[in-house]
């Protein structure tokens, strides 16, 4: 279902707006019958971009509160607007693309105290023009925002509008603002921002051995894969590509920074010291599961292992069965959830490792505390935790496990 329209309007008389032409997409309510003869009293904010020129964003209907807009907006669902090359253009609550909202969502999950102003450039097709980057950009300039993420990339526009955008991104960068970018999930192939410098460009080469390799100069930060998990509360959502892990580290860089001011660069050199310590393969192998690998796939070869998932669809037999090869597996989620956190510990003697399989959506958003209670106790009795989705954000497994002396392995981001 597309909640996405464009609306265009030209003055009447000098003292109305009127809707001459409307394309609305599957799901969108016409509006063209209630835009006619709006007087431009209640837009009035609008029209002072308007009669200079200018590109006008609204981000969000409640920075319209206190002006006649409001209600308008209000009555049709309009989420957020921007005037453009003499267009009034609007995006309704749900819009088709859920890209931004993605990406927003795997943001939170790695840093969920952080907060976000959320700026359309994408179109449905998932394309936009260079122009509407760069004034996005300077919108944030003059916000004042502390970082960044561009999921989204030029590779073909032309010299000027690819100076024109590096000269934002500097301005960005001299006030303090860290820019993350995602880089061109084609190898070998460049996307800008990611590669202008001081832009921290974020990419999964193909045939990476290393799990994360930092470059200071360059400012870029490769990972072996892009798979990451996106909280959704209605399915399970795994997507790959570069626009997903650039939020996953722009996220991941907010928790580390835990609310300092990123206003220099030796905060970001800081990050890729961090980086570069927690990429060794003793405290990697700690949070991540690699579960293409053959080694990392049998080092649970003889252990005792309890497979804990609400529901055994395919995916979830798939793996137990993969795992029946090589180890001693039992599936025990009816017998935990029926259990007392005092009778766990018996139930888990002598288990070397917990796995927790892909968990259904409304279990993990109704249990959050039982989860929460479960991991303390297995990490207190210093049982290896193998999670399908990440339970936790990165960060916090970062910190737990190196308390602990304990392991959290996620096999999504």
């Amino acid at each position: 279902m597309s909640m996405y329209a464009v609306i265009y309007l030209k003055m009447e008389n000098g003292k109305t707006l009127q809707n001459t032409y409307e394309y609305a997409s599957d799901g969108v309510v016409p509006q063209i019958d209630n835009l006619q003869a709006v007087p431009i009293d209640v837009i009035s904010i609008w029209m002072e971009s308007v009669e200079k020129d200018e590109v006008y964003f609204m981000s969000n209907i409640e920075q319209e509160n206190g002006f006649e807009s409001y209600g308008m907006l209000q009555e049709q669902d309009i989420e957020d607007i921007y005037y453009e090359d003499q267009e009034f253009k609007t995006c309704y609550v749900g819009k088709l693309n859920p890209h931004g909202t993605e990406i927003i969502k795997v943001l939170l999950k790695e840093a969920p105290d952080i907060k976000i102003l959320s700026v359309r450039t994408l179109q449905a097709d998932n394309r936009c023009m260079l122009s509407a980057i760069i004034h996005a950009l300077e919108f944030c300039i003059e916000q004042k925002v502390d970082v960044i993420n561009l999921s989204l990339g030029s590779c073909g526009s032309t010299s000027s509008r690819l100076k024109e955008l590096q000269q934002v991104c500097e301005r960005a960068i001299q006030r303090g603002i860290v820019i993350f970018a995602a880089d061109n999930n084609i190898s070998g192939k460049k996307s800008y921002p990611a590669n202008f410098e001081n832009v921290i460009g974020v990419v999964a080469p193909e045939n990476q051995k290393e799990f994360c390799k930092v470059s200071y100069k360059s400012r870029v930060i490769e990972f072996s894969d892009n798979y990451v998990y996106v909280p959704d509360k209605m399915r399970c959502i795994i997507r790959r590509g570069n626009s997903y892990l650039c939020p996953f580290l722009a996220g991941l860089f907010c928790r580390f920074v835990n609310g300092n001011d990123a206003e220099d660069m030796r905060s970001i050199d800081s990050f890729f010291d961090f980086l570069e310590k927690f990429s060794d393969t003793k405290n990697i192998s700690k949070i991540f599961f690699d579960k293409n690998d053959e080694k990392e796939r049998y080092s649970l070869q003889g252990k005792k292992v309890l497979f804990f998932a609400d529901d055994m669809d395919y995916n979830n037999l798939q793996m137990y069965h993969m795992y029946q090869e090589i180890c001693d597996i039992r599936q025990c989620f009816n017998r935990f959830i029926q259990t007392s956190f005092e009778e766990m510990e018996k139930l888990l003697t002598g288990i070397d490792v917990f796995f927790i399989g892909a968990l259904s959506n409304q279990f993990i958003n109704h249990n959050q505390q039982y989860l929460m209670r479960l991991l303390d106790i297995l990490l207190t009795l210093q049982i290896e935790v193998v999670t399908v989705f990440p339970i936790i954000n990165t960060y916090e497994r970062m910190l737990l496990t190196q308390e602990s002396d304990g392991t959290i392995k996620s096999i999504y981001k």
